[in-house]
């Protein structure tokens, strides 16, 4: 009886033992599954897009035009008055190599519509720093062209329309800036490119006919410029340096209207002898515009003559230095001799006008002048001979013999 019972629990044990399934057995694990690779998201790089809805430009924003038609380029004032570009553009999201979305907005951009290096994303216009320029009174070197009033609040209106300030941010230089009806700049918006206004040195007449001239000289500033009368006002069209008589009293001023042109001319004495000059307009009595005088041995032929320009009077151009006449880069007076008419109005006053261009720097060595280094050539003498003429690209180069106009 003992012995049965003891073999029946050795039995039982013994299966523990070696892991035979039973009631009482812990549940096997299920295996959990690999994880997988998380997709590669790769930004492309930002390119220029073009704007197809153009309702879509923030406030404050102005168009600029390029050569590209494709390009949307914008451009505003800043507060500090300084001019900032954007370009509409955007940039694609790739996963794992594919194209997915294109995200769209404004970036930095330079003048050309060029994305700035370090534009790493998207402005916001809601942000953007949109500058108004304070009311400045208008200096006294400009004045409104005609067709604009000035009131009383520094509001300035177009007879066609438009409404401007004369502005500027803090101390810096004023300029004309679209406005609302209250007089104040719209913020943002860019100077304006029409011609408001004129320099106050510009004749006050009204032009008899479109594509008339006029010649004034400015004996404040040696400078002489030529107007041309555009859409009924006078309009710069010619700013020349010059020199005028070397004492107040040898240059006459006023009114004067063109009596005679002629291509070569001789003039008064420098050292005892007559020298003689090219192109030259005669203003009033023995009064012309003409060239720097010409010296030297074969002085009387114009063939010959070019060649010899004293050359301390061209370098004295700007300063009053003449005998009375207004003297003249070779280039410029041939320039009027060729488009300034008989009876064109000339106003000669005390007044500064424009700073003239300064003229081009001589050559001390042949064959630009003689080896005494006392005549020589203009640099803008449009013979084609002149050697300077490779040295200096040239306004004008002759291609045949210019008409003499002293006969007509």
């Amino acid at each position: 009886m003992i012995v049965g019972i003891s073999l029946a629990f050795g039995l039982a044990a013994c299966s523990q033992v070696l892991g035979t399934p039973n009631a009482t057995s812990e549940p096997v694990a299920t295996p959990v599954p690999l994880p997988t690779a998380e997709p590669v998201i790769t930004i492309g790089d930002p390119m220029p897009l073009t704007l197809e809805d153009t309702t879509a430009v923030p406030a404050g924003y102005t168009h600029v035009e390029t050569e590209d038609p494709t390009l949307s380029l914008f451009a505003f004032t800043d507060e500090t008055g300084v001019v900032q570009y954007r370009v509409y553009g955007g940039y694609t999201e790739f996963i794992d190599g594919a194209a997915g979305e294109t995200f769209q907005g404004f970036y930095p951009s330079d003048e050309t519509g060029a994305i700035l290096a370090d534009a790493k994303a998207f402005v916001d216009p809601a942000l953007e720093p949109f500058g108004t320029a304070s009311s400045t009174p208008l200096p006294d070197t400009i004045r409104l062209r005609s067709t604009y009033t000035l009131t009383e609040t520094g509001l300035i209106s177009g007879s066609e329309g438009g409404t401007f300030i004369y502005g500027s941010f803090a101390e810096g230089e004023g300029a004309f800036y679209p406005a609302d009806s209250s007089g104040k700049m719209i913020p943002g918006a860019l100077p304006a490119t029409e011609d408001i206004s004129v320099p106050s040195y510009t004749p006050t007449s009204v032009p008899a006919a479109e594509g008339d001239r006029m010649i004034c000289v400015y004996i404040g500033s040696q400078s002489v410029v030529v107007y041309k009368a555009v859409n009924g006002e006078w309009t710069e069209e010619r700013v020349m340096i010059c020199s005028t008589g070397r004492s107040k009293d040898m240059t006459p001023r006023g009114t004067f209207h063109l009596v005679r042109q002629y291509p070569y001319k001789k003039m008064g004495q420098i050292k005892g002898e007559n020298v003689y000059s090219q192109y030259a307009s005669r203003i009033v009595g023995s009064y012309l515009f003409h060239s720097v005088p010409i010296g030297g041995e074969k002085r009387t032929n114009q063939e010959y003559g070019k060649k010899q320009m004293y050359v301390k009077y061209y370098e004295s151009l700007g300063t009053i230095a003449s005998g009375g006449c207004v003297r003249l880069r070779c280039g410029d007076a041939y320039w009027i001799y060729m488009n300034c008419v008989v009876g064109t109005e000339i106003n000669i006053s005390d007044d500064t006008g424009p700073t003239p261009p300064t003229p081009p720097a001589l050559i001390y060595e042949e064959p630009y002048m003689d080896a005494r280094h006392e005549y020589g050539w203009d640099p803008s003498d449009p013979d084609p001979e002149n050697p300077y003429h490779k040295v200096y690209t040239p306004e004008f180069v002759l291609d045949g013999p210019v008409v003499d106009k002293s006969k007509d």
